[in-house]
């Protein structure tokens, strides 16, 4: 616009960037149109002294700019909120909606599932973090599970390394004391490598009167084990008194004959 023109409008406005910028008075006065126009549709944070009326008429604006894209902040308190918030994030409408994860070597009983499904409605879990929690939760479970009979059948293992030939006749003798003593334990019990040496324990330190816990016939070669050999070996040849380290004693040959069954013993095999 000439000087003229920009004189023509009050002295107020002559400095504005819109009149500035505006070729001819009718732009100038298109844009004003426009900017007025957009005022009616325009989103305006509420000042620092604006009520809970101002502010809702705001968030109501922001929705309807949005296309229902926005959402108010619900107040947790207000069950109806509350529900309408979890459903908007994925909550489904009963317990039956929800769906499990399938993990290999676990399952779940209908009545288990059932009740997990109506905690997690509840509570107002999401069908995805139900599914996943329950995942998680029996991954790591099974794994512990998988851990734990891995290592009682490797103490099993290694009991009956530690015990040879004696093993069957020792845990037969722990069975029948647990059976005595705990007939709370159901028949087919598969007790743990420490419960078998506690209840042969028992049955080793009632001696005598523990032998109807023994197989009939059962003799002190067939209670003894290669480490029990071994050190009764030991025992023998370190003591300068034993039978068997003077040929002139009368009881040299029988001490010499049981240190054959010793040996025998020792090396796993069945004393004569």
């Amino acid at each position: 616009m000439n000087e003229e023109q920009v004189n023509s409008f009050p002295e107020s406005i002559r400095e504005w960037d819109e009149v500035k910028n505006s070729d001819t008075p009718e732009v100038f006065w298109d844009r004003m149109t426009n900017l007025r126009s957009k005022l009616g549709t325009g989103l305006y944070k509420p000042g620092e002294d604006a009520g809970t009326e101002d502010w809702g008429k705001f968030s109501e604006k922001a929705i309807e700019l949005s296309d229902n894209r926005l959402m108010p902040r619900p107040d947790l308190e207000d069950a109806e909120q509350r529900k309408a918030l979890f459903k908007s994030m994925g909550k489904p409408d009963s317990a039956e909606d929800y769906e499990f994860a399938e993990i290999e070597g676990s399952e779940l009983n209908e009545d288990r599932k059932k009740f997990v499904a109506e905690v997690a409605l509840e509570i107002g879990l999401t069908k995805t973090q139900l599914k996943t929690l329950d995942e998680k939760i029996r991954t790591v479970e099974t794994a512990t599970l998988v851990e734990a009979q891995d290592n009682f059948k490797t103490e099993l293992n290694t009991l009956k390394q530690e015990w040879g030939l004696l093993y069957e006749e020792r845990v037969h003798a722990a069975k029948k004391i647990a059976q005595s003593f705990f007939p709370q334990l159901a028949e087919g019990t598969q007790f743990s490598a420490a419960e078998i040496r506690s209840f042969h324990s028992i049955a080793k330190q009632m001696g005598e009167g523990g032998s109807e816990f023994r197989q009939q016939g059962q003799n002190q070669n067939q209670m003894m084990t290669p480490n029990d050999a071994a050190e009764k070996i030991s025992e023998m040849r370190n003591n300068k008194e034993h039978p068997y380290n003077d040929p002139r004693s009368t009881g040299h040959i029988a001490a010499k004959k049981r240190m054959r069954e010793l040996y025998l013993i020792k090396n796993g095999l069945p004393a004569e």
